[in-house]
């Protein structure tokens, strides 16, 4: 395990008066299931239900008991039953795990005698959230805890493990201590009025808030490439009707995912599917074409549509060979609108030709790759570029009518990824990234501040702006956090974690 940093300095440290329960793995069919218990009673209540050659209530900590699970009288199922005790364990509090065959039923039998013994159901995310009420993590470590869970690559997991680990914290303190230096000094002029320094050093003030705030921006900058890691790219294949989008996906993902059918506007609303290349999660959304129409129902699938589009990481415009013409404006309009790379992938390429530049590998005077192309029988063609998209011509019908497609793909992972494996920054939420961008902005203001002509510097609004700049990085970690804010992170984890 990771080694964790220091708990935050306010983490609050408070005992539960009740002891939880719940089944911590997935439902279904599985070998094995586990069903664990965490607070005062948590020993005493998985005894009531346990038959062994040795009394859990009796154990130390740290020990493993194989036995019957009882309910009533009726043996249930043969456990192994571990004991934690406090306050050597994930929560902090007595912890019970008992692991018992997989499947439905063996597994909420159990839950169901626990709470009859005297446990309550656990909310989602309360064991994480009793380890950060008693100490044992940060809050930026238990959030942490779900990115590990929900961890779709090797890469994200590093990142996650990296924040559990305490990097994050590690870094939110050192920033804080280079505020608390610069608030130390702010304040020394608001207490020392008649003690004036030179313009150097007040400005010189001025110049670490812009440094650190520049440090924090650029650590935003990069944390969309860091979510892409985690959570996968998003891939929207957009375009007209009955241009092959359905029969791409399913030669991407190599199964019939989506309805192919020749008559326009089969598909209406997003049909997504995965997958992955080099380690990273492809996030596929085959959308239904986009045209004006009046049938409501097909309406409201290129609203969604649209909203892919709007959301994706990675554009495929398809366009068809033998109908050039086809969906033309729509495509250019999307290829400006588009935030992020663009594929422009010219399918049924043996059928046709695409538009003119493409074919001979080169368009705009930029050549990105050499493929088989042409007429009928060819599979995927090269992959050509200009400044401001990748073309690619595929047979999506053809074994092998997509390599050109896969290759571009890969080819613009670096750009949406970023850093370099083994470089990943730590694991970072949504809530985390808002305190960042506010710790940003206050540091600003207090550079716009301290950077005044000497006579017209606002300490007092440089230190409040300080203060603020503290309290967000604070907030990260868990240091004055509210309530209601701490109840709503944890809400998001999953029952048993």
């Amino acid at each position: 395990m990771p080694r964790r940093a220091r708990p935050a300095r306010n983490a609050p440290v408070m005992a539960m008066s009740d002891t939880i329960v719940a089944i911590a793995t997935a439902s279904g069919d599985a070998a094995i299931a586990i069903t664990r218990l965490s607070g005062p009673d948590a020993v005493a209540i998985a005894a009531r239900c346990f038959r062994g050659a040795r009394d859990p209530a009796r154990c130390g900590t740290h020990r493993i008991l194989f036995g019957r699970f009882v309910v009533g009288d009726a043996p249930l199922d043969t456990v192994l039953l571990s004991v934690f005790r406090a306050p050597h364990s994930y929560t902090g509090e007595d912890v019970v795990e008992i692991s018992s065959h997989g499947g439905p039923a063996v597994p909420r039998a159990i839950f169901e005698g626990l709470i009859a013994a005297g446990a309550r159901a656990a909310r989602p995310g309360e064991f994480t959230e009793r380890a950060y009420r008693n100490g044992k993590l940060d809050l930026a470590q238990a959030e942490a805890v779900a990115s590990i869970v929900r961890a779709r690559s090797e890469r994200s997991l590093r990142a996650a493990h990296a924040t559990l680990g305490g990097d994050l914290t590690r870094r939110i303190e050192a920033l804080d201590a280079e505020l608390i230096s610069i608030s130390a000094e702010v304040e020394s002029r608001l207490d020392f009025p008649g003690d004036v320094r030179e313009a150097a050093e007040v400005a010189a003030l001025g110049a670490r808030c812009e440094a650190r705030a520049a440090e924090i921006r650029e650590w935003v900058e990069r944390l969309p490439a860091a979510r892409r890691r985690e959570e996968g790219v998003r891939v929207a294949l957009i375009g007209a009707p009955n241009v092959g989008k359905s029969s791409l996906l399913n030669a991407l993902v190599g199964y019939d995912r989506a309805i192919v059918n020749e008559s326009p506007g089969t598909t209406r609303d997003t049909v997504e599917a995965s997958i992955w290349l080099d380690g990273v999660e492809i996030r596929l959304s085959d959308t239904a074409g986009m045209r004006e129409t009046g049938d409501p129902v097909e309406r409201l699938g290129v609203e969604r549509s649209e909203r892919a589009a709007a959301a994706a990481d990675l554009t495929l415009v398809v366009r068809d060979c033998s109908a050039p013409e086809a969906g033309a404006e729509l495509c250019e309009r999307w290829i400006v609108k588009a935030v992020g790379p663009v594929i422009e992938v010219w399918n049924k390429s043996d059928l046709g030709r695409p538009g003119a530049g493409v074919r001979g590998g080169r368009v705009g005077g930029v050549a990105v790759g050499t493929g088989a192309g042409g007429p009928a029988g060819a599979t995927a063609a090269a992959a050509v570029a200009t400044p401001a998209k990748v073309i690619v011509e595929t047979v999506a019908i053809q074994p092998g009518g997509v390599d050109a497609l896969i290759a571009a793909t890969r080819a613009a992972l670096p750009s949406l990824l970023g850093d370099l494996p083994g470089e990943e920054l730590p694991a970072t939420s949504a809530r985390q990234e808002r305190l960042l961008r506010d710790a940003a902005s206050a540091l600003e203001r207090a550079a716009a501040q301290l950077r005044a002509p000497i006579g017209d510097v606002a300490y007092d609004l440089a230190a409040v702006d300080l203060t603020e700049a503290r309290r967000a990085l604070g907030e990260m970690v868990g240091r004055g956090v509210d309530d209601a804010v701490v109840a709503a992170i944890f809400s998001r984890f999953c029952i048993g974690k």
